[in-house]
């Protein structure tokens, strides 16, 4: 017979809630596996990693007016796609995105909430307040262009 200090427990997998299927962190791993999202893992605290395996989230044309409260995105290591929504809010955007991050198309009007880093190419076009690229600089450490503006070809 084991002792206790011999079995080794993960404590994410073995809560009392978890196993019977109720609490946030299923709630959680209901709603990204709705939305298509893989590669994810959800954190001690509630947030949202994905990990380097998967080159995009995209979580774009799904209809969103805002992310439900129990989702709080943390460090994306892919791109992160939410264009073409109904979004008037980044509230559980990602903390920290290593490629590119767009959020076109929607209604926003602030980018309170944006990622505070963002790898590659930030892009903002048709919202409801056109942005300036000092802006969003103001609120992200972006590595890439800042596409502000819709550009069509000719």
């Amino acid at each position: 017979m084991k002792r206790l200090s011999e079995m080794n427990f993960e404590r994410r997998n073995n809560h009392p809630l978890d196993v019977l299927g109720i609490g946030k962190r299923p709630l959680i791993k209901d709603w990204l596996d709705e939305m298509g999202v893989e590669g994810y893992t959800i954190n001690d605290d509630f947030t949202i990693d994905i990990d380097n395996r998967v080159l995009f989230v995209n979580l774009s044309s799904k209809k969103l007016k805002i992310l439900p409260d129990f989702i709080q995105f943390n460090n994306v290591n892919a791109a992160f796609y939410i264009g073409d929504n109904e979004l008037e809010s980044l509230r559980g955007f990602p903390r920290r995105i290593t490629s590119h991050f767009s959020c076109s198309g929607n209604r926003l009007t602030s980018l309170e909430g944006c990622p505070g880093y963002v790898g590659g190419e930030f892009r903002c076009f048709e919202n409801k307040k056109q942005f300036t690229e000092d802006y969003v600089r103001g609120l992200c450490d972006v590595r890439g262009k800042i596409k502000n503006k819709f550009k069509t070809e000719s």
